[in-house]
C-alpha cells in the first residue's frame, strides 16, 4: 500500500522526454533550455573569448581608462561652452580686480545700474539686502554673483547686465557688491532666502 502511494504518477505527455534514472523516489524530465537562452549563453562565450584577448594581451582600455578619457572630453566641452557662454573664471578676475581703479569703476557702475533697486549701501530696496549672508539667486560665491549680475534672473526682476557693461565692468561691480558683505549699513532690509556662510 506504501509503495503505490509514492510511486509517481508520469503524465502521458512526459513519458517521451522521461529520463531513465531516478534519485530517491524522484524522476528527472529532459526539458531543454529555451533556444532564445541557449543562444544568448553561447554569444557571451563568443563575445567573451576576444575580449579576454583584447583586454590581455592587445592592451585596450580598462572601463576606467574610457570613464576618465570620457570625463576629459566632457570637460573640455564644458569649458568651451563656458567660454562661448561667457563663464566666470577666477583667475581672470582676480588680474582685472589688482588695477588700481577697480573700485572706482565698481562703485559708478553701482551707483548707475544697481542702486535704484539694492539701495545706495546694499541694503536693499525692491531687490534684496547685498550686505548680508542670505541669497535668494545662488550662494554669494563670486562665481554665482557673477553670474547673476551677467545674465539675470529674469522670473526675480533681475536683469542680465552682461551684455551691457561688458565683462571688466562686470568684475568692477561684482569686486564692489561682494565688497558689501558684512558693512551692516543703516535701515538694511531684512535677510531674504538662504543662509550661506
Amino acid at each position: 500500500m506504501s509503495d503505490e502511494k509514492n510511486k509517481v504518477e508520469v503524465f502521458e505527455d512526459e513519458k517521451k522526454i522521461l529520463l531513465d534514472h531516478e534519485y530517491d523516489g524522484i524522476k528527472e524530465l529532459d526539458n531543454p533550455l529555451p533556444n532564445w537562452w541557449l543562444t544568448t549563453f553561447f554569444l557571451t562565450i563568443a563575445f567573451a573569448v576576444p575580449y579576454y584577448i583584447a583586454h590581455t594581451f592587445l592592451g585596450a582600455e580598462s572601463i576606467k581608462e574610457e570613464l576618465a578619457s570620457d570625463m576629459e572630453t566632457l570637460e573640455q566641452k564644458q569649458a568651451a561652452f563656458e567660454a562661448k557662454q561667457g563663464a566666470f573664471n577666477v583667475s581672470e578676475y582676480e588680474a582685472y580686480i589688482a588695477q588700481a581703479d577697480v573700485l572706482k569703476v565698481g562703485k559708478k557702475v553701482y551707483k548707475r545700474k544697481c542702486r535704484a533697486c539694492h539701495g545706495k549701501h546694499g541694503e536693499g530696496g525692491v531687490g534684496p539686502n547685498l550686505t548680508d549672508a542670505y541669497w535668494i539667486n545662488g550662494n554669494g560665491s563670486l562665481k554665482d554673483v557673477y553670474k547673476v549680475i551677467d545674465k539675470g534672473v529674469v522670473e526675480k526682476g533681475m536683469a542680465a547686465w552682461g551684455d551691457d557693461l561688458g565683462k571688466e565692468r562686470t568684475f568692477a561691480v561684482l569686486k564692489y557688491v561682494m565688497d558689501l558683505k558684512g558693512t551692516n549699513p543703516e535701515n538694511a532690509k531684512e535677510p531674504q532666502g538662504q543662509l550661506y556662510e
